[in-house]
């Protein structure tokens, strides 16, 4: 099992993080929402625990916002733990898509075992085997994109690219993120490579489905202006 903790702080995410390693779970930590959103982008976790007071906003406008964005994390399960124990504020929290809500203090054994009911429950589910937007399709299972009534197949490092953009669209991701993906040693890819893997994505997708951010990195835009392909143009 891995996991992701939002909780900003540090002497319960320690504690947390030596309580989980303890059950053999792997966990990484991120003490705001900012580090929270650039963890779920790069990594596939089995559960979220979410603080919901976090220095640079409230857990729940992330919990809202993978709700409603669609891709890998729309269905992550997610437990707030809270100093808020209100029952109107766990109605909150279960509104905006919390599947459970605990109250600090708690005991570990019950953020455990609720957890692993989390997990359980979730793994029983039938898996995505598909990720859309629009005419766009990636099929997780046999790595190929349809594009309208288009089939190609892809490469793995195509693959991985496109994956990374349909998880993150309308998100700007740079070119080290980019890399990230596609290389566990992405400091040693060549400096030109995402932009020749991303203009041969164009050639399938359309020019503007990936638009470049000079400077910052690309975008995936799947639901603008749909001109089709034009093939031999980057």
């Amino acid at each position: 099992m891995k996991i992701l903790i939002i909780e900003d702080e540090p002497l319960l995410l320690k504690h947390l993080q030596a309580q989980f390693q303890a059950q053999q779970v792997l966990v990484d930590i991120a003490a705001s929402l900012a580090e929270g959103r650039y963890y779920l982008a790069e990594f596939d976790y089995d559960a979220l625990i979410l603080d919901m007071c976090l220095p640079d906003g409230n857990g729940l406008q992330l919990l809202q916002h993978m709700r409603a964005q669609g891709g890998m994390n729309q269905a992550l399960p997610v437990l707030v733990l809270s100093a808020r124990n209100s029952w109107q504020e766990k109605v909150e929290g279960l509104k905006a898509g919390a599947d459970d809500y605990l109250a600090k203090p708690y005991a570990f054994e019950e953020l455990w075992l609720r957890l692993q009911r989390l997990v359980s429950r979730n793994l029983a589910k039938p898996r995505q085997s598909t990720l859309q937007h629009g005419a766009f399709i990636l099929d997780l299972e046999t790595k190929q994109l349809q594009v309208g009534t288009e089939h190609f197949a892809l490469t793995l490092t195509e693959f991985r690219l496109l994956q990374a953009f349909f998880k993150n669209p309308q998100r700007v991701l740079s070119k080290e993120q980019l890399k990230a993906r596609i290389s566990e040693h992405a400091q040693e890819c060549e400096s030109n490579l995402i932009e020749v893997y991303v203009a041969k994505l164009r050639r399938m997708l359309g020019r503007n489905a990936i638009q470049t951010l000079r400077g910052l990195g690309y975008k995936f835009v799947p639901d603008g202006p749909m001109p089709w392909r034009q093939d031999g143009q980057d």
